[in-house]
């Protein structure tokens, strides 16, 4: 993650009116987002058998597909609109329920009963530079309307940890790399509302690792601005889709995987 990092130190100098008098805004978060979409594993029906591809299997079959509570933290650095910002998420979601195989799945086979346990620590840093600002006049209330072009670096490292009911068989997928991508950022603000839209999109541009196809990500977030503070309560949804092929313990895996969901959080100004 070191030659990202520093791309952006660089371009920090030239960016004059985005840090010309910069600020720390400080935003946690509470992320209640649900990992969806399907995996498919090859298998070995027997020693020296040639492996066979397999259907990929929707994550609900392993007790995923569900809403749960985790946490994240982002921090921007720049003008409270264009500049560095720096994001972390943490997701930790257990077995909602148990499921039924349908066709062999790796080390796992069609009829087991399995459940999964997923993780993933997931890291954006970002560098978007403000193109437009626009300011007019809504029920004679000022409207401004912006918006930000830049790029976004994404590490993510997502286990997963699949076992039958009687923990007889596992299969464990291990999803990790790095992205780059596009990004813009759109904001309205009226009064103390604002409006937040970010979208990134990478056309297969991984730096490494497992991440394959066109990767997306799109947050939205309604806010409002405590007046006379520096305070500021938002809400929003997230959608990121992740594509990934690799290897794990020896077969091949195609990922089409979609985490999404809400968060709520506040963001301190300094």
């Amino acid at each position: 993650m070191r030659n990202p990092i520093i791309c952006l130190a660089a371009l920090l100098p030239a960016c004059t009116t985005t840090f010309a008098e910069p600020r720390v805004l400080v935003s946690p978060y509470l992320a209640v987002y649900r990992l969806r979409g399907d995996l498919g594993v090859q298998s070995q029906p027997a020693p020296g058998d040639p492996l066979q591809d397999n259907a990929q299997v929707p994550l609900r079959t392993f007790g995923q597909d569900h809403f749960r509570e985790d946490v994240g933290v982002r921090a921007d650095i720049g003008d409270g609109f264009g500049g560095v910002r720096v994001d972390y998420y943490r997701l930790d979601q257990g077995t909602a329920r148990t499921g039924v195989l349908e066709n062999d799945w790796g080390r796992l086979l069609a009829g087991d009963t399995v459940q999964m346990r997923a993780a993933m620590d997931e890291l954006r840093v970002g560098w978007l530079e403000p193109v437009l600002h626009v300011r007019t006049n809504w029920r004679d209330r000022p409207l401004q309307l912006k918006a930000a072009v830049g790029g976004v670096f994404t590490h993510r490292d997502l286990e997963l940890r699949t076992r039958t009911e009687d923990g007889n068989r596992a299969q464990n997928v291990q999803i990790d790399g790095d992205v780059v991508a596009a990004a813009v950022r759109l904001r309205a603000t009226w009064r103390d509302f604002g409006v937040d839209f970010d979208y990134a999109i990478s056309p297969n541009l991984s730096l490494g690792g497992d991440h394959d196809g066109v990767q997306q990500d799109a947050e939205a977030r309604l806010s409002w601005t405590m007046p006379l503070h520096d305070v500021t309560f938002f809400t929003g949804y997230r959608y990121s889709r992740i594509e990934a092929e690799g290897t794990a313990n020896g077969f091949g895996y195609d990922a089409d995987l979609v985490v999404d969901g809400f968060q709520f959080g506040v963001t301190v100004t300094f």
